[in-house]
């Protein structure tokens, strides 16, 4: 490219033609950088609010209760959400689509707080439930409360053995949704904390009562066994001693009574103590012939018993079958009650199976809601 030709007039030096004047050229420069300004911050503006709005509305996640629970009218709250056509309560508040485990499986219900005003007799060796003078029965008032109302098939659900393993128990109750029901170790040195605990999480409780099993000695269940050898006066000094150990339960439940529960006298006394201060009794079938529902029917004694153990065979696959059958059951019945411990195992795949129980149109419950 040639060189521009030399202006003589400028002694010489290359000639450049003159700036053409740019329309931006005739302001000053201050006022062009102020408008560049002004024009990016619209173009920030501008892109914010195009932007996809980010979920700052979602809920935050659910916090452990940390206070104790207050009372609640709990007769009045077992029956306090109407079910839709569905059978799912407060359905309407949910989201489109969104199915709800009878709407109280909800961990902020409130259970009645323990031990509730004239529900307690003290004595010298400590606290016992006992019907109210107005007539309110611990059973009930202690329940966690229900939708009576939903006409859906009822599951219920009891974990046994808690109270003597931390991890199994902490799995148990923070793990599992408020509906199932935990039956806790008197022999745990601190099973009235576990068990106030577990209802502060909003868990319906059981004590577990040792009771004789056909192989005693050999299985011994431990200190303060009920035995059929033993006279009726010393076994009710055996079962005061259980019912002591905590409150805020709504009856007893034995896991190694397979002799003692099939022994009409024996099992006579301690229903009549049950009756009398009206505590439910359940029944996990320990023995294939137990007196237990027959009697405490006879004897108005509240009661349900356990359609069958879910964990006989550990293994994923068995316990997922055990629960399809457990399912079957309530369709077909009604209802069913199924009985495991707290080994991991029967925790996962229980977590699994419960969030798939309300697209079954089956209902969890707590024990109470079995009654019979």
């Amino acid at each position: 490219m040639a060189a521009p030709p030399a202006d003589p007039k400028d002694g010489g030096k290359a000639f450049l033609p003159p700036r053409r004047e740019t329309f931006l050229a005739r302001y000053p420069r201050k006022w062009k950088i102020g408008a560049a300004a002004v024009l990016f911050a619209a173009l920030v503006a501008l892109a914010f609010v195009l932007a996809p709005s980010s979920p700052t509305n979602a809920p935050a996640p659910e916090n452990k209760i940390t206070a104790s629970i207050q009372g609640a009218d709990t007769d009045a709250s077992r029956t306090n959400t109407a079910p839709d056509a569905a059978g799912n309560a407060d359905a309407g508040s949910s989201a489109a689509g969104d199915i709800i485990l009878n709407a109280q499986d909800d961990r902020t219900i409130k259970m009645t707080a323990a031990p509730a005003a004239g529900l307690s007799e003290d004595t010298a060796e400590g606290s016992l439930p006992r019907i109210a003078e107005d007539g309110r029965q611990p059973w009930q008032i202690y329940a966690r409360p229900f939708n009576t109302a939903d006409k859906r098939p009822r599951v219920a659900i009891v974990i046994v053995d808690l109270g003597l393993s931390r991890a199994a128990t902490d799995a148990a109750i923070n793990r599992l949704p408020a509906n199932v029901t935990l039956a806790f170790d008197v022999q745990s040195p601190v099973v009235g904390a576990w068990c106030g605990r577990a209802r502060q999480d909003g868990h319906e409780t059981l004590l577990m009562v040792p009771m004789e099993p056909f192989d005693y000695p050999r299985s011994d269940p431990g200190p303060n066994t009920l035995l059929t050898s033993l006279p009726n006066s010393d076994n009710l000094g055996r079962l005061y001693w259980a019912l002591r150990q905590s409150t805020g339960y709504v009856g007893i439940t034995t896991l190694s009574g397979s002799r003692f529960t099939t022994d009409p006298d024996k099992l006579t006394s301690v229903l009549d103590v049950l009756h009398k201060r009206e505590l439910m009794i359940f029944d996990a079938r320990v023995a294939p012939h137990s007196a237990i529902m027959d009697m405490a029917h006879n004897m108005h004694v509240a009661a349900a018993a356990a359609t069958m153990r879910i964990d006989q065979n550990p293994s994923p696959e068995a316990i997922d079958a055990a629960l399809s059958q457990l399912e079957k059951t309530a369709h077909l019945t009604g209802h069913a009650v199924g009985v495991a411990s707290s080994m991991p195992v029967v925790i996962d795949r229980l977590q699994v199976w419960l969030k798939e129980l309300p697209h079954q149109g089956i209902a969890l419950a707590p024990i109470s809601a079995m009654v019979q």
